[in-house]
């Protein structure tokens, strides 16, 4: 197979993204060869039972036929990322793709916001996350752990979010498309 099959296959197996506008250049060259060699990849991850999807920006697996326990744990991951996009959002509405923030800035408009400060409450309540700083801290690993946000000035943390983003928004806008589509009774 073609030379970065093994390095794609290890970080979307994981669940990560690869995004077109990634600060790290190894990422942004697995994208390119990926968004060139689309139909290659593709064929050959199907062969394994992968599904290699693009979207706008990004590329992920999925699973070729999944049972139903696979779905329900998707479905709990997905409500999740939902409770952090709504607490995003209400940080900043402009809260997507391409945005860059620092961390110290976040941690002190959960102490100003009352609203946000609840919800930042309620994301890791479960997992003993207290402080603002422990949520923050925790909120951010698994941003960058999922490939949606990355550390681009270390000394002050500032965070870039990159177009893998997009996924989580994409399917909140598909949420609420179903819904408004519904007719009321």
């Amino acid at each position: 197979m073609r030379n970065n099959t093994q390095r794609i296959y290890e970080r979307l197996i994981r669940g990560e993204f690869l995004s077109v506008d990634s600060a790290d250049n190894s990422i942004r060259h697995l994208y390119d060869d990926l968004e060139e060699n689309f139909e290659d990849y593709a064929d050959y991850f199907k062969e394994i039972g992968l599904q290699l999807e693009q979207g706008n920006g990004f590329f992920y697996f999925s699973r070729i036929g999944e049972g139903k326990q696979a779905i329900e744990q998707k479905l709990e991951s997905f409500s999740k990322w939902l409770d952090y996009l709504d607490f995003l959002k209400c940080y900043n509405q402009a809260f997507s793709a391409g945005y860059q923030f620092r961390k110290g800035h976040l941690i002190e408009q959960i102490s100003l916001d009352i609203e946000l400060k609840e919800k930042a409450n309620h994301l890791f309540k479960k997992y003993g996350a207290g402080s603002n700083q422990e949520i923050v801290n925790k909120l951010l690993q698994e941003m960058q752990n999922m490939g949606f946000a990355e550390c681009v000035n270390i000394q002050d943390e500032t965070f870039k979010i990159t177009s893998a983003f997009r996924y989580a928004e994409e399917l909140v806008n598909m949420i609420q498309i179903a819904n408004e589509d519904e007719i009321p009774e």
